[in-house]
Parts: structure tokens; C-alpha cells; sequence
């Protein structure tokens, strides 16, 4: 509750109003799309034809007991160019402040466990999105990024930036918004010794998958048959001494790190490398599975493009495409901390049962379609157990071992942009 009321609270703030206001005299007149309001809009995920979503959202805002039509879609669309998108990056700090403060917060061996990995999406067919993201095969394209918290689910900073701007480079982006005692897991894309210095530079711990002709150390590691070894890596190459002096950090300097070799399923060898020295406090064994909690980012960026359908964006500018976007994480974040809170009632529940259950998170976000709304703008206790109630009732069975192929050749299952669902 406290949560919920620290959020409506912000909303409310003439202080957070003027930071996130595009001019100064934006959101001053007395109407009906307010700031609170646009914003509340804007998180209830209007994915369906605008009017019908603001004739519905205004029932609930009202209490009405039918839709009448309040603001039109066209208002919407130019109130919406007065609110940065960064109003919901805030929104977003202020709940992981609140996670932080209340100790929600899980660890692995006293470090908070994250990820950081990066993904595309398909934007408007519009020119000003191809001049401000760029393209591929001719189709407007942002890149985006993460780093996320695999023991809650929660995305602690997001980026969507254009497509040019490589992994690595949000990578470092998102190292200042890195907390103390934590661990960042990368994938086989990120390995680069600027990369290493930084996060020694830091001091902050990682650990990341290298492709196994990274280098010369990394051969003569396979080959020595060891299963772990501490090496001083340094930047050998022209190339990789220009990006140490572009991220800020000494090329001629060495950094020490330890491999650990990891015997796959399929009888290959895969090479990790991480920052952990200390052998006995996190000895070679443990290193397979806590890599493999790395695909939890790659489920979220599912629960995105899918759940939330990131690419059905509400407007047709840069700054429509990025309300959505941080707007979704934001949704997201709020669905999941019902989520883990509801974990312990619904495995006390369901304790006689062979499988363990959770919340359905696609019911869950469902469940939250103006219920939320009217939960920020009327917060009370009732309120807040009503929607978790709900959301209670809607799980489904965690099924382990269970994995698929990888279908890395698939056509998107887009709609024509020009038409939306009318409900």
C-alpha cells in the first residue's frame, strides 16, 4: 500500500509536474487530461481504437455507470507531446527505492543476481521514426536494453535508443545504475576488456559467457582440459586499446579474472568468466546454473513484445514510441511485484499439489486493465487486496525441465498498423 501511495503522491507533485512537462506552461489550465490523468492513460496500455480506450478509462476515472465521450483522440494525441517520456523512468526509481527500503530485495551468496541483454523492435512506418532510430532490410528499428533483476523480475533501467547504438555501449549505460554487492550476467555478445576495467573500475562483480575462440587464453584454456584457472587479461589488440581510451579506462592496464569451463548436455564446452575470485565462497560447481537464471531476461523481453505487444504503439512519434515502451516497464514491474508477494500465499494454498503453482502473468496484467487506474487514483487497503485477489485466481503450473527448440526463423505475428481491435 505504501507503494501505491507514493506513486499517486508524485503524480500529484507540482515539483515532479514541472520536471516532467515538456514547456512550462504545459499541464497549467484546468482540463480534463490532466497530468495525472494523461500518464494513468498511458499506463493502463491502450493497445485498442484510442477513443473506445479513453471512453473506458474515463468510466472508471468517473465512476460512471456508461462511456461517454470526455476527450477525444485527437486531444490525447497533443496533450501526450507535452509529457516526456521520462516520467515513467522516474515512476519507476521511485518503486525500486520503495523494493529497496522495505527489504524485498532477494540475493544469491549476498549478491543481488542481474542481467543485462538487448533485443530490437519494429517501430511506426513512419520517416521521422528511420531518421531518429534508423533502419534494417528498410524497416524502421529501435534497440533496446535492460538490466533486470533475475530473482524478482524487475527492470531497474531500460533503454530505447537507435538501432546504430551497439549492446556494449548500453552496457554502459546501464553500469551506473548498478547496485553495490551485485553480480551482472552478459551472454557471448558482451566480452570486451574495456568492459572488464569498467566493472573492476566500479567495483562491481560479472560474469559472462566468452566464445571459445575469444582469444589466444581462452584456446589454451580449452585445451588444457582444466576445469577453472585465474588469469591477467590485457587489451593486446589496436582496437581494443582505442575503445579502453573511448570508455575512460588505462589500456595498458591488466585485469584479473577467472575462467570456468562448463560441460553442456549436448557434450560441448562452453567458457565462463567472471570477477568472483574468492574459490571457496563460490567455488566452479555453481557457476552452470547461475548462468542459466540469465534466460530470465530473455522470458521478460517475451512478456514485452507479446504480453504487453510493444510493437502496437498508441502513437506515431518518437515521443509516442517511447511513453510506450518505458510506460510497459513500468506495468510490468508494478504486475510482478503482485506477483512475488502473492507467491507464499499461493504456494501455502497449493501445498498438497505435485507441481508448484504462480500467477499467470498474462492474466495478472490482464486483471490489472483499469482495475490499476482505479487503484491510483481512489488508493485504499480494500482496493489493493481486491486486485490481488484476483490476480490469485488466475495461475498456472510451473512445469520444470520442460524446454523447446529455439525457432530463430519465424515471421512476426504483426497486424496492419492502419487498424486497431475496437475492445
Amino acid at each position: 500500500m505504501k507503494i501505491v501511495q507514493k506513486i499517486t503522491s508524485q503524480l500529484d507533485c507540482p515539483d515532479f509536474i514541472d520536471t516532467h512537462r515538456q514547456r512550462p506552461h504545459d499541464f497549467t489550465r484546468r482540463r480534463q487530461l490532466t497530468f495525472k490523468n494523461l500518464v494513468l492513460f498511458l499506463l493502463n496500455q491502450p493497445r485498442t481504437a484510442l477513443q473506445t480506450e479513453l471512453d473506458q478509462f474515463y468510466r472508471v476515472l468517473n465512476q460512471a455507470s456508461a462511456e461517454t465521450q470526455v476527450v477525444t483522440a485527437q486531444a490525447f494525441s497533443k496533450a501526450r507531446g507535452k509529457l516526456k517520456p521520462e516520467v515513467f523512468e522516474s515512476l519507476n526509481q521511485t518503486l525500486q527505492q520503495q523494493l529497496d527500503s522495505l527489504g524485498l530485495r532477494q540475493t544469491w551468496r549476498g549478491l543481488r543476481v542481474l542481467a543485462v541483454d538487448g533485443s530490437t523492435v519494429h517501430l511506426p512506418l513512419e520517416s521521422v521514426m528511420t531518421r531518429f532510430f534508423g533502419c534494417h532490410s528498410e524497416f524502421p528499428v529501435a534497440r533496446l536494453s535492460m538490466l533486470y533483476d533475475v530473482a524478482d523480475g524487475q527492470t531497474l533501467h531500460s533503454l530505447i535508443v537507435p538501432s546504430a547504438v551497439g549492446e556494449r555501449d548500453c552496457a554502459h549505460l546501464h553500469l551506473e545504475h548498478l547496485p553495490a554487492d551485485s553480480l551482472t550476467l552478459f551472454d557471448r555478445g558482451y566480452p570486451g576488456h574495456w568492459l572488464f576495467a569498467l566493472f573492476e573500475q566500479h567495483r562491481r562483480h560479472f560474469l559472462m559467457r566468452l566464445p571459445c575462440g575469444y582469444n589466444a587464453q581462452v584456446k589454451q584454456f580449452l585445451r588444457s582440459g582444466q576445469t577453472e584457472d585465474t588469469q591477467f587479461f590485457s587489451a593486446s589488440h589496436p582496437e581494443a586499446r582505442l575503445f579502453c581510451t573511448e570508455a575512460g579506462v588505462d589500456p595498458a592496464g591488466r585485469v584479473e579474472l577467472r575462467l570456468i569451463r562448463v560441460e553442456l548436455a549436448s557434450g560441448e564446452s562452453e567458457v565462463l568468466l567472471t570477477s568472483l575470485l574468492d574459490r571457496q565462497a563460490f567455488p566452479a560447481e555453481v557457476f552452470a546454473d547461475l548462468y542459466h537464471r540469465r534466460w530470465g531476461i530473455e522470458t521478460d523481453y517475451r512478456r514485452l513484445k507479446q504480453t504487453l505487444c510493444l510493437d502496437n504503439f498508441s502513437g506515431r512519434s518518437v515521443t509516442a514510441v517511447k511513453q510506450d515502451f518505458h510506460a510497459g516497464q513500468l506495468l510490468k514491474n508494478l504486475a510482478l511485484l503482485m506477483q512475488h508477494l502473492l507467491q507464499p500465499v499461493i504456494e501455502q494454498r497449493h501445498k498438497g499439489r505435485k507441481l508448484r503453482w504462480k500467477v499467470n502473468f498474462t492474466q495478472g496484467v490482464s486483471r490489472l486493465k483499469n482495475t490499476l487506474v482505479d487503484l491510483l487514483v481512489r488508493p485504499g487497503v480494500q482496493g489493493l487486496a481486491n486486485v490481488m485477489e484476483l490476480m490469485a485466481n488466475s495461475l498456472s503450473a510451473v512445469r520444470p525441465g520442460r524446454s523447446f527448440p529455439r525457432q530463430r526463423m519465424r515471421l512476426a505475428s504483426r497486424g496492419c498498423e492502419g487498424y486497431k481491435p475496437t475492445r
